[in-house]
């Protein structure tokens, strides 16, 4: 069997075999040795900050498809500053450009969240789009307006008083209303619409997809397929908005100022994006769903068990994105549920992470199916993983 190297363990810490996906708790992605070194050259001199963000913001542009673009430190922080500049939309905000030196519009750009008079800070949501990651638009001093997915609904809550934006969660998009009808909807009404895509990629015709239906601003994460660090994302969408966000990030004063990038941040996410426009996606697929079908190869004959192919799939088309193995387990055969394989392997050594259930990934297709991803596991890895599940389940 590999030995794998552990550069936990000098600190008392131990190394996790990833079956599960990018998660946060996991640290992401792992990248390409080509962006620690682009990062650690950045990392050899200075260099203004605000300049580093307007050329990573021209090749995020190039990317999406959109008129601007900027490196954001997550998706989260993606979508408080697209929600902070939705709510400065059409303040005196506008009137101001960003140069090289401290800002001298700290006095409008520290208003959120908390001094809001005379702001409009509604953001109309469908139900079923009221994602997990929405309260980073309050965070921003955003309050949501939660309506039916019907077009009358959505209209009917439209204020001019105090509707900023409409909110869309990408992942969502099967539950309710069409992003083109949203789209409509909002533009009607005069305001934008805001795109939560973080987990939208790959393939890579999405980075583009959105801006190209007609959002105004949108949010990818920079930490999960396109494997740049864990805490970077991309915000795309009008110039106008853009420049709202940025005079309210990081390095002046406003709601994104805690979210710094680095310069060695941003030069490490261009990287990772040109990486990631540049490589094979059908390569990437193929060697995922070879790993995917080498463990039910393995499992598919123990006794209890029920193994086969389980895709992640695009919510607007249906193209598989990427493959899992998945495991149906039946007790009073094999002598284990599923959430109680799933804690043996988390408790084993190393800890392996799977998934159970997981409906973010799998859409309707998720009941009592355990999820082995083979995507962020290491060369090697899958033996380990294999072993353990067959010690635990007394086969040979």
């Amino acid at each position: 069997m590999v030995e794998f190297y552990d550069p936990f363990k000098k600190y008392g810490l131990k190394r996790v075999i990833n079956c599960a996906t990018s998660l946060t708790t996991l640290g992401g992605s792992i990248p390409d040795p080509v962006v620690f070194e682009a990062m650690a050259d950045a990392g050899k001199a200075f260099s203004s900050i605000v300049e580093l963000q307007k050329w990573a913001g021209k090749i995020i542009a190039d990317a999406t498809g959109a008129e601007a673009g900027f490196p954001t430190a997550s998706a989260c922080n993606g979508l408080t500053l697209a929600a902070a500049a939705c709510i400065m939309r059409g303040t005196e905000l506008e009137n101001y450009d960003i140069g090289r030196g401290r800002s001298g519009w700290s006095h409008l750009s520290m208003k959120l969240p908390l001094y809001t008079e005379g702001l409009k800070t509604e953001f109309i949501v469908e139900h079923s789009s009221h994602g997990g990651y929405a309260y980073s638009v309050e965070c921003a001093g955003g309050i949501f307006v939660k309506v039916d997915s019907t077009k009358e609904a959505m209209n009917k809550a439209f204020n001019p008083e105090k509707t900023a934006g409409y909110y869309f969660t990408a992942r969502n998009a099967p539950k309710g209303l069409s992003m083109e009808e949203v789209i409509e909807i909002a533009h009607g009404n005069g305001v934008p619409v805001m795109v939560d895509a973080a987990a939208e990629l790959p393939p890579k015709r999405k980075l583009k997809y959105y801006i190209g239906l007609g959002a105004d601003l949108v949010v990818y994460s920079g930490g999960k397929h396109l494997a740049a660090l864990n805490n970077t994302g991309l915000l795309a969408g009008k110039a106008g908005l853009i420049k709202l966000a940025q005079l309210q990030a990081y390095p002046f004063t406003g709601v994104g100022r805690g979210a710094k990038l680095s310069r060695e941040m941003i030069v490490g996410l261009v990287k990772a994006l040109e990486i990631y426009l540049a490589h094979d996606e059908e390569h990437a697929y193929n060697v995922w769903l070879k790993k995917a079908e080498w463990f039910v190869d393995n499992l598919k004959d123990v006794p209890g068990i029920e193994a086969g192919i389980a895709c992640q799939k695009v919510v607007e088309d249906g193209e598989p994105m990427a493959p899992f193995t998945y495991l149906k387990l039946n007790k009073s055969v094999c002598g284990l549920t599923g959430p109680e394989l799933i804690a043996k392997l988390r408790a084993s050594d190393p800890p392996i992470m799977t998934m159970w259930e997981p409906a973010f990934l799998l859409g309707k297709d998720y009941r009592d199916k355990m999820c082995i991803n083979p995507e962020y596991m290491l060369e090697g890895e899958e033996e380990i993983v294999l072993t353990k599940i067959k010690e635990y389940l007394g086969v040979s």
